[in-house]
């Protein structure tokens, strides 16, 4: 019976300090978000999952042929924000390579502040 508190102390204590670990990443904003779609989950009927993996797959697929390195943030993050906000960080990231003709040091990173601040490609005439 003791064993299974200090399992079970363990297994919290492992969760909150990944909670902590996203919310230092990713911001508590996203954290909470993420808490609300978890609590209200349960509350939507689960109609068009086939629909909502094929979505998911084919973004995710883009990102990784876009050159990104696919980690269990990146990928929470992409799968919790609408594509088109991921599409437009992609092309961001991408107009800035193109521009500075040099290898980005962290090009996820990038990414992760694109999406989170929904930055859009500049289009010049």
């Amino acid at each position: 019976m003791k064993q299974d508190s200090q399992n079970n102390r363990q297994t919290f204590g492992d969760e909150i300090r990944a909670a902590k670990e996203f919310a230092d990443s990713y911001g508590p904003e996203l954290l909470d978000r993420l808490l609300r779609v978890v609590e209200n989950d349960h509350k939507m009927p689960d109609t068009s999952q086939t629909t909502v993996n094929l979505q998911t797959n084919n973004i995710l697929q883009e990102v990784e042929k876009a050159g990104f390195q696919l980690n269990h943030w990146l990928t929470e993050l992409i799968l919790n924000t609408n594509v088109e906000v991921v599409r437009n960080a992609m092309a961001v990231v991408a107009v800035y390579r193109r521009r500075r003709m040099t290898t980005l040091r962290n090009p996820e990173g990038m990414l992760v502040e694109a999406i989170r601040n929904r930055w859009r490609p500049h289009i010049s005439a």
